[in-house]
C-alpha cells in the first residue's frame, strides 16, 4: 500500500484563478488610455506613470504589457489603422464586382461618409496619425506614409473593378488616380485636426471628389447617370 506522506503533495496555486479574456481586455483598456493621454497631453510629455493612472492601474501592471512609451506608441498606431481601414474597406473591397457606374459614385460616397463618421465619433484619431505619430521618428513617418498606401491601394482596387466593367473612360490610370485620390484627403483632415472643419466645409470636398470620379473617371456615356 502506497503511503500517503511520500506521495507528492499537490499543491494549488495561490491567489485567485485567471480570468478568461483578462489579458485581451487589459490590453485594450492600456491601448485605449494611451490614445487618451497621448491626444491631450502631446507623446514626449505623457510619461507611462500617467497612462497608468488613466488606466487605473499600477505601473508594474503596465510593464508587464508594454516595455516602454514608444513600444506602446506602436500599438496605437495599430489600433488607429485597424479603426480607419476598418471603416472603408468594407466599402471599397466588398468582394463583389460592380454592377453599374451608379455603384462606384455610391462605394467612394459611402467610404468618405464612414470616415468622416469615425472622426465624428473618434476625433483623437485623425490627430494621433496626422501630427502625433508623424512628428516622431522616421519609423513611424514611414508608417503614416504605409497607411496612406493601403488606402491608395483599396481606391485603385475600386478603379481597377470600374475599367474591368467597362465603366472608365480610355486612358484611366487606376493607379495614378488612387494616389492622387487619397493624397486629396489631406486638406480636409488637417481641417479637422485644426478644428476648423464645419459641415459646409465637408460638403465641398465630398461633392469634389463625387464630381471628380463622375465627370473625370466615367465614360461619357455613363455621365450624368446616363
Amino acid at each position: 500500500m502506497t503511503n500517503p506522506a511520500a506521495s507528492p503533495v499537490q499543491r494549488r496555486g495561490r491567489g485567485r484563478p485567471p480570468t478568461p479574456g483578462l489579458e485581451e481586455r487589459r490590453r485594450a483598456q492600456i491601448i485605449e488610455s494611451a490614445v487618451n493621454v497621448f491626444v491631450e497631453r502631446g507623446y514626449e510629455a505623457t510619461t507611462m506613470a500617467d497612462i497608468a493612472k488613466h488606466a487605473g492601474i499600477g505601473q508594474g501592471t503596465l510593464y508587464r504589457y508594454v516595455a516602454s512609451k514608444r513600444e506602446l506608441l506602436d500599438l496605437v498606431f495599430d489600433y488607429v489603422v485597424e479603426e480607419l481601414v476598418g471603416a472603408v474597406q468594407p466599402l471599397l473591397q466588398p468582394g463583389e464586382s460592380l454592377s453599374s457606374p451608379a455603384e462606384l459614385i455610391g462605394r467612394t460616397d459611402a467610404a468618405l461618409s464612414a470616415l468622416r463618421d469615425t472622426f465624428d465619433r473618434r476625433p483623437e484619431l485623425l490627430s494621433l496619425v496626422l501630427v502625433q505619430a508623424g512628428a516622431i521618428d522616421e519609423e513611424l513617418k514611414l508608417r503614416v506614409l504605409g497607411l496612406e498606401a493601403t488606402v491608395a491601394r483599396m481606391v485603385t482596387r475600386l478603379c481597377e473593378d470600374a475599367q474591368d466593367a467597362g465603366f472608365l473612360r480610355p486612358g484611366v490610370d487606376p493607379e495614378v488616380f488612387g494616389l492622387f485620390a487619397t493624397k486629396m484627403l489631406l486638406p480636409p483632415g488637417l481641417q479637422e485636426v485644426l478644428g476648423h472643419a464645419t459641415p459646409d466645409t465637408r460638403n465641398r470636398y465630398r461633392d469634389a471628389i463625387i464630381d471628380l470620379v463622375e465627370h473625370a473617371l466615367l465614360a461619357p456615356k455613363w455621365r450624368n447617370g446616363q
